[in-house]
């Protein structure tokens, strides 16, 4: 059973560097001096009292109805299947877009293309997990005729994506989107830091940069990099890899070889769907208010609350299988709970949670229409984290509001 403990630390007064501590008959009053180029703000963290016990993970599951636990196999194949001809359907009709609206029908379809194949992806990504069936052969079946199609490896991706779920808002082993500490921030180069917050970088951020490239745990298509430890892994690493080449392959012999047709009907879409889920996994763990937690003040638990869902309304939470509006019950139960079920577990895990709701370990979640402005905007707000409390890191701009505010 996994727990938090009742006193994490930074409701205590510990003496750490670069804090100060000042007694007083009203309390201990927090004060930490946030440098940098534009702010030196004195921030002041009064003292709360005790802070909310935390539920375990069975508190929590046991307020889920039982039939979210539920996986069904045919319905699993449906939405597979389903994915598979609404992809089709758009190829067809590709021609009639691209003979009437030219240009401009290319781009909204790739925009169109690219949310319906990240709905493919969440099902493969249930395949990854375990939650599409109870029999691992058919997830790994199911996760290659999901995953393949769109340059998604399914092995190794499995491998890389199982420690983000282990690790939510782990500072050093959170490997879903790396977090950047202040020390980080001073040491990267001019260029990298201009391509952490250029708009457009979001295109090849999955594919090429994290699965082929590796950045920052290993290629997913090469059996020796850093990811893969065993010959075993290795293997997996070079079925996955040859199913993709073999899709890439096929579509480039129904492209006539020509490498123009492949790039732009094949690779560039993938590309949007490649955005589409860069967006997703960053907006679900990010804003300026979040938490992330050094070794000793992390738990499984304490990690999960800081998760938020986002709403993305014009029936694109439908489309995705509502991985982006019923995020948190995922990842409270992400081997559990099929990509159907998320809705109604969610809701019980909302009522959980509302006692915490004036606490860091509230439940979280955003309406976003312009996701796409807000995911381009919070990349370049959110540069690096610095020490909230001993243990206990925030986002720069999240620390310094809470100083204009004190």
């Amino acid at each position: 059973m996994t727990t938090l403990e009742s006193r994490p630390s930074e409701w205590a007064a510990v003496e750490i560097p670069k804090y100060e501590f000042f007694g007083s008959r009203f309390g201990q009053i927090l004060c930490r001096k946030v440098e940098h180029a534009q702010c030196q703000r004195t921030i002041e963290f009064g003292d709360f009292g005790p802070p909310p016990k935390l539920p375990t993970v069975d508190d929590v599951r046991k307020a889920i109805p039982p039939h979210c636990f539920e996986k069904n196999l045919l319905k699993s194949v449906r939405y597979l299947v389903q994915d598979l001809i609404v992809l089709a359907c758009l190829y067809a009709i590709l021609p009639y877009v691209e003979q009437y609206l030219g240009w401009a029908g290319y781009l909204a379809w790739c925009c169109v293309f690219g949310i319906c194949a990240c709905s493919l992806f969440v099902v493969g990504h249930d395949c990854g997990h375990g939650s599409f069936s109870n029999y691992e052969w058919v997830n790994d079946l199911c996760g290659h005729i999901a995953h393949a199609p769109i340059l998604a490896p399914y092995w190794p991706w499995q491998k890389s994506h199982r420690q983000h779920h282990q690790y939510t808002s782990h500072l050093d082993k959170d490997k879903g989107h790396p977090w950047v500490t202040e020390q980080d921030f001073e040491q990267r180069t001019t260029l990298e830091k201009y391509f952490a917050s250029f708009p457009l970088s979001g295109w090849i951020r999955w594919n090429p940069i994290y699965t082929v490239i590796g950045l920052p745990d290993g290629s997913h298509f090469w059996p020796w990099s850093r990811l893969f430890t065993t010959p075993a892994d290795r293997v997996k690493c070079i079925i996955s890899g040859s199913a993709c080449l073999f899709c890439a392959a096929v579509v480039f012999h129904l492209c006539d070889y020509s490498v123009y047709n492949w790039f732009k009907y094949y690779y560039v879409p993938l590309s949007f769907q490649g955005l589409m889920l860069v967006i997703i996994t960053y907006l679900q763990h990010q804003n300026e208010e979040i938490e992330v937690y050094e070794n000793d003040e992390w738990s499984f638990v304490r990690g999960q609350t800081q998760t938020i869902d986002r709403k993305y309304g014009l029936g694109i939470d439908t489309i995705m299988h509502h991985i982006t509006d019923g995020h948190v019950a995922h990842h409270f139960f992400f081997t559990k709970i099929p990509h159907y079920n998320l809705l109604d577990a969610t809701e019980s895990i909302k009522k959980v949670l509302e006692p915490l709701k004036d606490t860091p370990y509230g439940y979280k979640s955003e309406t976003n229409y312009d996701f796409f402005f807000k995911y381009l905007w919070s990349n370049i707000r959110l540069d690096y984290l610095i020490h909230k409390s001993k243990g206990v890191l925030q986002y720069r701009v999240g620390v310094e509001k809470a100083a204009k505010t004190n």
